[in-house]
């Protein structure tokens, strides 16, 4: 494996992890200033929350550092945030090491039971 290669793919995966942020902010951007945001297809058909819904508004409150507002917004998604940027991470590393795509054992694991605890969530949340 040569340094180019090596290079080539940590420069791609930087390049996606660029322009998914820059994406991020323009949207950002631009619910401050219109207030008007991504409307979820499940609330609005059923008017129950999916284990996404909130996750705009606690983006806004992490990009203003109020962690209480993103917590209130969609708790479990920011408290499981940590452990998808580590898979994310260590995904991207082997990429970027190997040229493999395909994620661990470990990895499916994990982002299996984040699944998981995402769908309870969800399913909880409407109930109480």
């Amino acid at each position: 494996m040569s340094a180019d290669t090596v290079k080539r793919r940590l420069l791609c995966v930087l390049g996606s992890a660029a322009l998914l942020l820059a994406l991020g902010v323009v949207y950002a951007g631009f619910v401050r200033r219109t207030g008007i945001g991504l409307v979820c297809p499940l609330y609005f058909l059923t008017g129950l929350k999916c284990p996404g819904c909130g996750v705009t508004r606690m983006c806004l409150a992490l990009l203003r550092l109020d962690f209480p507002a993103a917590f209130a917004a969609n708790p479990v998604l920011l408290l499981l945030s940590p452990v998808l940027a580590v898979i994310f991470v260590t995904y991207s590393v082997t990429y970027i090491r190997t040229g493999h795509r395909q994620a661990h054992r470990w990895q499916n694991a994990v982002l299996w039971s984040c699944i998981t605890i995402l769908v309870l969530y969800g399913i909880t949340r409407n109930i109480l």
